[in-house]
């Protein structure tokens, strides 16, 4: 030995018998179900290439190497056979270290047991901790099995290490220019796919339809340069490969389920879904619910794909853009079931079973009512077969006068709003009889359902028909309906109402225009009846218009619809459109409803400012604070005295009304301008409700907090429930 320089040992090798334990060993681990790839006609290529090559070395390896890692494996193994068989290799690998005998034959078929007992140990093949493993002792055992092999073959090895390698990161090379180039698709889709959701829930189906089928190409393009021939190399390495395959295919699957969305919505014809004359074709509308259905379908594909997004194996910059599509599919899920449920329950609406009768109640917040406003007018509609009439127009006056004349019963009205408000003339006689003003009262409730059951208990009693159902609207939702009329005569006042100003008129300017009480009760008829009979002579846009325009007034909670069916009842809902009080929540919640007790036009110089939140004290303890501040603009004088005037012998310009705050059971305290106020509960659909009598002068406002006892929570949201009562000003 020549003294400092290290001599490697080298065993004589047949490499013909080591071929061919290398090849066995290589095949029966491609058996394992290994998926390095994700593909298995690769992932067996792969195994079996990998295997055997580490076979192959180990032949030279010195004896410890390949026993070790035969020892390894019986160690984290889980199947007692795989480990019995690992151990096996482990007590060969003993006996030729022992006898000092090269026989690389054995040693090659340790080696073959070694890595077939490593691939076969159930911690998750090569994608987990005996991958790390695995790959970890066969690098070892491969470096130091060539090692030992004579200088002609060592070269060799080291070439196609050296070409596996290079060929390794041209084919990342080649993926990350994929990626990069297909990322600006993936982002002009997922936008695209986004766009086409929101304007969907505008019910502007040919829009979508466009937007989706542009979506479908921006992720084809994606699919075909993340599926193409430059990132085909990717697909032979391990862990790499599965990123190019989930990429290409969730823009495959996005750019079929947005075809698919696409195709559907252009079997939509929204012409045919208009109002003509007075009629709605519902064939037409029973003919929108399959499309509907198809694009539920689709989008629901799209989403199954999203969701993969989550997936390890994804490019994480395609991820980013996924994940935010997946989120937006989420949110509009419910509202593609609340639009096939429409779809599916409108002809039904529509008298398509038969003859429905609805109760149109005309209300103004001029005259505060914990609905909204007094209801100075009605309407009764019917429809049969999609064909809409009017057959009754009048004021609430007739009803009241033919309630009392037939001693109308509120005795089956919801017993929460009698106990509630039945002293405002819902049940001031024997047998739950109404008071004379029952009808003007009847929006009292904030609870919608409370007031439309009430309105169909009563309206048979006060000379009208049985009713399917019962709406509401207040002049900022008639003044968006004549944006489809036109400009209406008043000749009684002697002006033209234009769409622009006609929620001003009645609000304001018809107690200017007209101080003869009788000109502008016929006023308002003539406009209300000219609003009714212009929609139904003329033909209405297409729904996706009508919604983006009533949508709003929907959420102020300006037009509200209840009818007698449940299923109706539901949609109606989950639309917003039943006008429920919403559910308390885990932090409460607060409103405050004002009711004129003045019988005055005051209303109109109300504002309401509102500020709620929840706080913490040091100790942990929480509470929903509630600070209102009610402002009186009303002027002292002017003004005719059914504007600013009261019969109750105060100032005018004084508003006297009856307060409602809404809130969670535990009030601790209540101050009215800083002095504590008594409060005395009642319930209303599920809250708490405090009342009290409150008058206002001219150009004053009063300060009340109200203080609720919250419980101590680990998952603290602070997120109090919040609703308003609509207001003649539209602020909050």
């Amino acid at each position: 030995m020549t003294e400092g320089v290290a001599v490697v040992r080298r065993n004589r090798v047949d490499e013909r018998v080591a071929l061919g334990i290398a090849a066995v060993g290589g095949l029966l681990a491609a058996t394992a179900g290994a998926e390095p790839t994700g593909s298995a006609t690769i992932d067996a290529l792969l195994v079996t290439l990998s295997v055997a090559a580490v076979v192959w070395a180990s032949a030279s390896a010195p004896w410890w190497a390949p026993a070790s890692v035969s020892g390894l494996g019986a160690v984290i193994a889980f199947d007692p056979i795989v480990a019995l068989v690992g151990a096996a290799g482990f007590v060969a690998g003993l006996i030729i270290g022992v006898r000092r005998r090269d026989q690389s034959a054995m040693r090659a078929i340790i080696g073959a047991i070694a890595l077939n007992v490593l691939i076969r140990s159930e911690l998750e093949g090569f994608l987990g901790l005996s991958a790390l493993i695995g790959i970890a002792a066969s690098v070892a055992l491969f470096v130091v099995g060539v090692r030992r092999r004579p200088s002609v073959v060592r070269r060799w090895a080291w070439i196609g290490v050296a070409v596996t390698g290079a060929f390794t990161v041209v084919a990342l090379a080649a993926l990350a220019v994929s990626a990069v180039s297909a990322r600006p698709d993936i982002t002009n889709g997922a936008r695209l796919a986004k766009e086409a959701i929101a304007t969907l829930n505008d019910g502007d189906y040919a829009t979508a339809a466009n937007q989706f089928a542009d979506a479908s190409n921006s992720f084809r393009n994606a699919d075909h340069r993340l599926g193409g021939v430059l990132a085909a190399p990717s697909r032979f390495v391990p862990a790499v490969a599965q990123n190019a395959t989930a990429a290409a295919d969730l823009s495959a699957a996005a750019a079929a389920g947005t075809a698919d969305a696409a195709a559907a919505l252009r079997a939509i014809d929204p012409a045919s879904l208009t109002v003509v004359d007075g009629t709605i074709d519902l064939d037409a509308i029973e003919a929108v619910e399959a499309p509907l259905l198809q694009v539920q379908s689709a989008l629901e594909e799209l989403r199954l794909v999203t969701d993969d997004a989550d997936s390890p194996w994804l490019l994480d910059a395609i991820q980013t853009e996924l994940a935010d599509l997946d989120e937006r599919l989420d949110e509009n899920e419910p509202r593609l079931d609340n639009a096939i449920a429409a779809v599916q329950l409108a002809p039904q609406m529509l008298g398509a079973d038969g003859e429905r009768r609805y109760l149109i109640l005309f209300t103004t917040p001029a005259e505060a009512r914990g609905l909204g406003g007094f209801t100075g007018n009605f309407a009764e509609i019917t429809v049969a077969d999609g064909s809409i009439d009017v057959t009754r127009f009048g004021r609430t006056g007739e009803l009241n006068a033919a309630a009392r004349d037939n001693r109308a019963s509120c005795a089956d009205c919801p017993a929460e709003f009698i106990d509630r408000y039945g002293r405002f003339g819902f049940d001031i006689g024997p047998g739950g009889t109404v008071g004379p003003g029952a009808w003007s009262n009847l929006p009292v409730g904030a609870h919608f359902p409370y007031v439309a059951e009430t309105a169909a208990v009563l309206y048979p009693q006060s000379g009208g028909s049985p009713l399917d159902g019962v709406a509401v609207m207040d002049p900022y939702v008639l003044q968006a309906l004549m944006g489809y009329t036109g400009p209406i005569d008043v000749p009684e006042l002697g002006v033209t109402v234009q769409p622009a100003n006609a929620a001003e008129f009645i609000l304001r300017d018809q107690y200017v225009l007209g101080e003869d009480t009788e000109v502008r009760v016929e006023a308002l008829d003539t406009l209300g009846q000219g609003v009714i009979e212009g929609l139904l002579t003329g033909s209405l846009p297409e729904p996706s218009v009508i919604a983006g325009d009533l949508g709003p007034l929907i959420g102020e909670r300006r037009l509200l619809l209840w009818t007698d069916n449940a299923d109706e009842q539901e949609l109606l809902e989950r639309t917003e459109l039943l006008g429920s009080i919403p559910s308390l929540g885990d932090d409460g919640g607060f409103s405050v409803a004002v009711n004129n007790s003045a019988e005055s036009k005051i209303d109109v110089f109300l504002d309401r400012d509102v500020d709620v939140r929840v706080e913490i004290a040091d100790d942990g303890t929480r509470r929903l604070v509630a600070d209102v501040t009610l402002t009186n603009n009303a002027p002292s004088s002017g003004l005719p005295p059914y504007v600013i005037g009261n019969n109750y012998g105060l100032p005018p310009g004084t508003s006297r009304m009856f307060l409602t705050f809404y809130g969670p059971p535990g009030l601790m305290t209540s101050t009215r301008n800083g002095e504590p106020v008594a409060l005395a509960p009642l319930t209303e659909a599920g809250w708490f409700a405090y009342g009290l009598n409150e008058e206002i002068g001219p150009g004053e406002q009063v300060d009340y907090r109200l203080e609720f006892k919250l419980p101590n929570a680990d998952d603290i949201t602070d997120e109090p429930v919040v609703w308003w009562q609509p207001l003649a000003d539209r602020r909050p």
